[in-house]
């Protein structure tokens, strides 16, 4: 690692060394190719990808529809995943619902509308896999953040940086968020040194200061740890289990690769299973509520479902119940939470131009 970042640091220097030999014209003239380039790059993707394969779908179907496959057991994570379906002869049709692109440049996702009459709901949780973070690691002063309803990512900036919360800058929000996902996803101060780009040694006394402010977020990485290293395995609050052989490997990066993905499989895995209970709960209201209302998708931590305008009122006050109160995982598993959820609901004609909506 240590001699990753001495590599970097020369890059950047050859790199400063470059550019203060150019003329600005010359500078600016590279940055407009480059940009030039860039978008290039994007909407070709965009054709070939999305809207090719698209209409391939669509020509397969002899109808304007595409459909997926969501699979339960697509990832090791736990996450859903979204794949084109097999067509003839196997050959896969369609797209993946969870790699769309969000861009209002280039929407893509406005391509996927409701029928005329319809709307196109989105309700996507807030700070899921950080809310999922600080009930199962009893982190009280991160709970007690999201029960006063307060944005955690400038609540920890002012715990970190150690001032008020008005104070609290876009950059230093920015370190403290990405700190707690970087906790999330086994990260640590080399990453966040080179994503932030800041110095190595500021980055480790961020990462240690978060430690003093959420203790309990590495005491549960500790306990996860043993536990990993104990059993070879490890099990999220659902109870679904990950084995992780590779901690018995004797190479270091190897080996710490497994304790990366435990961690992360505890929660990310979790937050998943929270969403699929709620879909459960959503759709099966809807139906002893009789409603035309449908599911249509999840992408990560949000649900689409599309219904005539009449019921449109109803079927978000419906989702906003489930996924906030998690209904269905309390009657049917026993299991709540000790952190509220929250989320933003979007309505519009499409997958792609919806606003926000309060019920």
């Amino acid at each position: 690692m240590a001699n990753n970042w001495k590599k970097k640091e020369e890059s950047k220097k050859i790199s400063k060394s470059v550019i203060q030999s150019k003329s600005t014209d010359e500078l600016i003239e590279a940055r407009n190719f480059i940009d030039t380039l860039l978008e290039l790059r994007k909407l070709e993707k965009l054709h070939k990808t999305y809207i090719k394969g698209t209409a391939k779908a669509i020509e397969y179907n002899e109808k304007n529809k595409v459909f997926v496959s969501f699979n339960l057991d697509g990832t090791t994570t736990g996450r859903l995943s979204c794949t084109g379906y097999s067509g003839n002869k196997g050959k896969n049709m369609g797209i993946s619902f969870h790699t769309l692109p969000r861009d209002k440049t280039h929407n893509i996702r406005d391509m996927f509308v409701a029928p005329d009459g319809w709307d196109f709901i989105t309700a996507d949780y807030s700070a899921m896999e950080l809310r999922i973070l600080a009930h199962i690691a009893k982190e009280k002063s991160m709970k007690k953040a999201f029960q006063d309803g307060k944005d955690l990512h400038t609540y920890t900036a002012a715990l970190v940086f150690n001032k008020p919360e008005d104070k609290v800058g876009k950059e230093e929000r920015q370190i403290a968020k990405t700190v707690s996902f970087l906790i999330v996803y086994g990260g640590g101060a080399f990453n966040l040194s080179e994503t932030m780009n800041i110095p190595l040694k500021r980055a480790e006394k961020i990462i240690a200061q978060y430690a003093k402010v959420y203790p309990g977020v590495f005491k549960y990485m500790q306990k996860v740890n043993a536990e990993i290293e104990e059993r070879g395995y490890v099990r999220t609050i659902f109870g679904r289990r990950r084995n992780l052989p590779d901690v018995r490997s004797n190479v270091f990066k190897i080996k710490n690769r497994a304790f990366r993905q435990g961690l992360n499989f505890t929660v990310q895995s979790a937050a998943s299973d929270v969403l699929v209970c709620s879909v459960l709960g959503i759709v099966n209201t809807l139906r002893e509520k009789g409603m035309k209302a449908t599911f249509q998708a999840t992408v990560h931590d949000s649900v689409e479902f599309i219904c005539p305008k009449e019921e449109t009122k109803e079927v978000c006050r419906i989702i906003t119940d489930e996924m906030v109160n998690c209904n269905y995982m309390k009657s049917s598993l026993n299991l709540s939470l000790d952190v509220p959820l929250s989320i933003d609901l979007e309505v519009g004609s499409s997958f792609g131009n919806g606003e926000a909506y309060e019920i």
